[in-house]
């Protein structure tokens, strides 16, 4: 039985457009079918490395997941810290631990799973406010090419000063800016 249908349709490959016997054709030409075949077949291929890569990548903690003792390593890696902070905290005892020989600390996953339930009383927040000082007008500044050329100094030194006396400046647009009465005063 033959189709009298004609039909405009769009590769499903490279995109352009074609007319169609059939209503299910998906491509313009058997190689653009074999193409797209192809890349199906790569993506999946892709597709299957990359799972197995992360399945690899998690095997380690789904283990560690129905552990009841843990060794330091293994904390570490389940917690994401490092090795080191495990051991910092055991030695604050913060976490209970029991070291079987020189080489062997466990830890019982209750013991981190109590520490995740109780309220950190050692942590607060402390905030310090922040000294507002009054900017000078730029024209009752120098900026600090303006303070070199007229003193004589150096980058370096003139830097060096503005730190140890602890003086204000501020920046605007390209220009550094400090307080001529400020730097005056220290200078002559």
């Amino acid at each position: 039985m033959s189709s009298n249908i004609s039909v405009f349709r769009i590769c499903g490959f490279c995109g352009s457009e074609f007319l169609a016997k059939k209503t299910t054709t998906k491509y313009c030409s058997l190689k653009c079918a074999s193409k797209d075949y192809k890349r199906r077949l790569r993506n999946q291929k892709i597709e299957n490395s990359h799972l197995q890569t992360l399945k690899i990548k998690n095997q380690p903690l789904i283990e560690l997941k129905d552990k009841e003792f843990l060794t330091v390593k293994q904390l570490a890696l389940l917690l994401g810290f490092s090795a080191k902070t495990v051991y910092r905290l055991i030695n604050t005892k913060r976490i209970n631990a029991y070291n079987f020989s020189e080489r062997k600390t466990l830890i019982r996953r209750c013991d981190i799973n109590v520490l995740f339930e109780k309220s950190q009383i050692g942590f607060e927040v402390v905030l310090r406010p922040i000294e507002q000082r009054k900017q000078a007008e730029i024209k009752d500044c120098y900026t600090i090419t303006e303070i070199q050329k007229k003193f004589n100094i150096s980058s370096g030194a003139l830097y060096n000063i503005i730190k140890r006396n602890n003086i204000c400046k501020f920046s605007l647009g390209k220009f550094t800016y400090v307080a001529k009465n400020d730097i005056e005063a220290l200078i002559k």
